[in-house]
């Protein structure tokens, strides 16, 4: 569930963390799977329970998350639930051993990190992070201490990786043997013209078709009924107060007015060491600009401003908030062209003259109502899908067995999906978080109404189960042509595969390839073949046989039998292996970066054997075997 806000272990070991512990931090479930006798946990781990709540969650996410990558295929239902306890066990170690072991997650740091998981444009989305985190079925709070607990792994992860060693001297084998290259011949039997394979029987056909019934199933389906809620249903219902839009274009105007600018200029008189000497000498300025004098002329010449003397005194523009109170003040007041009395600052005295007055332009009330009436709509709009939302996740919450009280209270109608199975759908099915939802054992098994589903931020869903179609074997007449043409590919690539043996066995016998060169054989040679050169062979097994087979007086391992993508079947004849004599610096640091992490991942999972060699842990062997 953690996982589905985010991703958030990132990196080589924290692939390596996600394979041993398997399963997100936050595992938070609603009401209880089991019947009242019996231990009402799944394991106890030191003296912290795993309830059985938490398990049977794991359970169903393990088993949709291998069915997804599966194909819909059944799973091994005893191996999945002894699979998924070892992981919430090894996770819950690693809670406890990173606490234990002094590692700290500051309020400052889990702040941080969540203003960089939430933040759009810029700015932290509080509600989209409330509403992601609540969608997911868990509070803030539970939220946080999820984090923190996968914020310590990641220190622990840190000091692992940062302790990890190599020599050079291992540096230096494996990097001459990752730039090693092999030359070798590839002879590929076409399989089209080696095969004679008969037209199978009925009878071999119908074999077949039982023994593997269950490549030939339609997937199972299933219909759910469901309420929602969009931002764009409620827009009819919301209308605009009158009063509202005609204080939101007060404060329009008054906020055009708050952005007014004045271009200024002014004489300073500093009065730090002479207070009374200033004050003489700007009265005796105002004067001289009363009789006519250029302001510029007097401001280069006496003001005691070095930022704007030269400049006659020039200012530039100013806004409301750039200058002390005083200044300001008496700027605003002033008509354009005028000069100011004597106006008295921390800084001295000064002259001011208004030289321009620039603005926003006011809109008339008839053209921003349209901009104000779509944004007390979106307000109210907003509020009101927030509240519905809430009410609807609480009232399916409560009432799990029907939608009836949410439709009653809320005044929405049932909708009804078409059928749709775990990997395709259309409507509100089309959505993945949905599919899996209806698909979970809370819908599908117990019959429940689904958590709130967020689709998009503006529209959210309940569901619960209508109707449910099992998995059905497709019948023999349908599939019967395409099992033909499997067996004759199957007959057919045995028949090849006979014939690259006999032309192996010669090859290992001492036979040059041009002596076993036959129609229906394609031999190609590739001089100077690296690890990774896939673009030099046909098939990528190619390429991994080059490098499993080594070349000795007796070694018959020099010639290796590959089974193809294309049903083909090849030979592939190592003749040379070539070593460089010395490997480059930048690959160096690339093999013993790829060392440290291997070792980091070794020295993990050793930790992680001794943390539960020295644990006390008690499993509940009756959840095991449901």
């Amino acid at each position: 569930m953690l996982q589905a806000i985010n991703d958030r272990i990132k990196g080589w070991l924290g692939i390596a963390i996600v394979i041993l512990i398997g399963l997100p931090f936050a595992l938070w479930g609603i009401g209880s799977y089991l019947d009242d006798t019996g231990p009402r946990y799944a394991a106890k781990v030191n003296d912290s329970e795993i309830s059985a709540n938490e398990f049977e969650r794991a359970v169903s996410m393990q088993r949709q998350q291998l069915q997804n990558q599966n194909g819909g295929a059944p799973v091994d239902e005893k191996a999945l639930r002894e699979d998924t306890l070892k992981i919430l066990i090894n996770q819950r170690l690693l809670e406890e051993v990173t606490y234990s072991e002094g590692y700290r997650i500051s309020d400052a740091i889990l702040t941080e990190r969540i203003k960089q998981l939430f933040t759009v444009d810029g700015l932290f989305d509080r509600e989209r992070f409330e509403a992601i985190v609540a969608s997911n079925g868990m509070s803030v709070p539970m939220y946080e201490q999820s984090l923190r607990n996968e914020l310590r792994l990641q220190q622990m992860q840190s000091a692992i990786a940062n302790s990890a060693l190599v020599t050079k001297q291992q540096v230096s084998k494996l990097a001459a043997l990752d730039a090693q290259t092999r030359d070798i011949s590839v002879l590929t039997f076409n399989i089209d013209h080696f095969s004679t394979a008969a037209k199978p029987t009925e009878e071999e056909i119908k074999q077949f078709y039982e023994a593997n019934m269950q490549r030939f199933m339609r997937p199972e389906k299933m219909k759910v009924d469901y309420v929602e809620v969009t931002s764009d249903s409620l827009a009819q219902t919301v209308e605009v107060d009158e009063q509202q839009i005609q204080k939101m274009y007060e404060d329009y105007v008054d906020a055009v007015s708050g952005r007014e600018e004045r271009k200024a200029s002014h004489i300073l008189i500093q009065s730090s060491d002479a207070p009374a000497a200033a004050k003489e000498k700007i009265e005796l300025l105002a004067k001289q600009l009363e009789q006519g004098v250029d302001f510029a002329t007097l401001a280069k010449e006496h003001s005691e401003d070095p930022g704007s003397a030269a400049e006659g005194g020039d200012l530039g523009w100013v806004a409301l908030g750039d200058m002390v109170k005083p200044f300001e003040q008496a700027l605003f007041e002033m008509q354009k062209g005028a000069v100011s009395e004597v106006v008295e600052t921390q800084f001295g005295y000064h002259l001011i003259k208004l030289e321009d007055i620039r603005g926003e332009a006011v809109e008339s009330i008839e053209v921003k109502r349209y901009e104000f009436e779509d944004e007390l709509k979106k307000d109210a709009i907003a509020s009101i899908f927030y509240d519905m939302s809430e009410r609807m996740a609480s009232l399916a919450y409560e009432n799990p067995d029907n939608l009836d009280v949410v439709v009653e209270d809320l005044g929405l109608k049932v909708n009804t999906t078409d059928y749709f199975s775990r990997f395709e759908g259309t409507g509100i099915a089309e959505n993945e978080k949905v599919r899996n939802i209806a698909y979970s054992a809370l819908v599908l098994e117990q019959g429940s109404n689904s958590d709130i589903i967020e689709i998009s931020p503006d529209h959210v869903v309940v569901i619960r189960l209508n109707e449910h179609v099992p998995a059905t074997a497709i019948p023999l007449a349908e599939v019967s042509s395409k099992i033909e043409n499997i067996l004759r590919v199957q007959k057919g690539h045995e028949q090849t595969k006979a014939a690259a043996l006999e032309v192996k066995t010669r090859i290992e016998a001492g036979e040059s390839i041009d002596s076993v060169k036959a129609e229906g054989i394609d031999v190609v040679e590739v001089i100077g073949l690296g690890r990774k050169d896939m673009s030099r062979v046909s098939d990528p097994s190619i390429l991994q046989s080059a490098f499993d087979i080594t070349i000795g007086a007796d070694d018959e391992s020099a010639v290796k039998q590959v089974d193809l993508i294309s049903g083909d079947v090849a030979l592939v004849v190592l003749s040379n292996i070539n070593t460089p004599e010395v490997v480059a610096q930048d690959k160096m640091d690339l093999v013993r970066s790829e060392m440290l992490r291997e070792s980091a991942i070794r020295d993990f999972t050793s930790a992680l054997v001794v943390i539960k060699d020295n644990a006390t842990i008690e499993t509940n062997k009756t959840l095991l075997q449901r």
